[in-house]
């Protein structure tokens, strides 16, 4: 699903895909999912084939009940934190001080510990929700930025190889790939890429 299309969902959080093994909390957290007006897609009670499931089913945010989490679970976060990102939100049973920054970096944007009341659920779930989308912001941000940078590299240094064969000025040479790049109906770093694996 398209990141925008995504984003969209998180923010109208109608879905979600429940994963929790134990029985008595499974429970509670599905009432108090349900009597927040949330439609539940899925109910799982194993975390090894989570990244598939989110796949399967699409939901708009995960919600995890669990006594503390485990390496299963933290790696099949983190798969989905990078192809599938969406809010998740995880009630705890006892606190885990030690993972609190491998629980972040899995991309979980709620940690609840030992409190499991419906009426919270909902607020809960729409501070987790706001974080997630702040954070998919930067993120997006930070890669246009980083690509903007690696497209810079790469047409500075086709302009230098250009500068350097045919002995043109760097004025030129930009010239000639803005030229190439519209003839072509191409990017400059795309045309750029070429011109490196010709001349260099």
């Amino acid at each position: 699903m398209p990141s925008s299309n995504r984003n969209q969902c998180a923010a109208e959080a109608t879905s979600v895909l429940l994963l929790d093994s134990d029985p008595e909390r499974c429970s509670a957290l599905k009432r108090g999912l349900l009597d927040s007006g949330y439609r539940l897609a899925n109910k799982l009670v194993q975390a090894s084939k989570l990244l598939k499931q989110v796949e399967t089913h699409q939901p708009d945010i995960l919600v995890i009940g669990i006594d503390e989490p485990d390496a299963v679970i933290l790696q099949q976060l983190l798969l989905i934190h990078d192809f599938c990102p969406i809010p998740v939100i995880m009630f705890a049973e006892k606190e885990a001080p030690k993972l609190i920054k491998t629980i972040v970096k899995a991309g979980v944007n709620g940690f609840v510990v030992n409190d499991i009341q419906a009426h919270r659920i909902r607020p809960i779930i729409n501070i987790a929700t706001a974080r997630f989308l702040e954070n998919q912001t930067l993120r997006q941000e930070l890669e246009s930025t980083k690509t903007k940078l690696e497209n810079r590299k790469i047409i500075d240094r086709a302009k230098g190889l250009l500068m350097t064969v045919k002995n043109v000025s760097e004025d030129e040479a930009y010239k000639t790939l803005r030229k190439m790049a519209m003839d072509k109906g191409l990017s400059l770093s795309m045309v750029s890429e070429t011109v490196i694996d010709l001349l260099a």
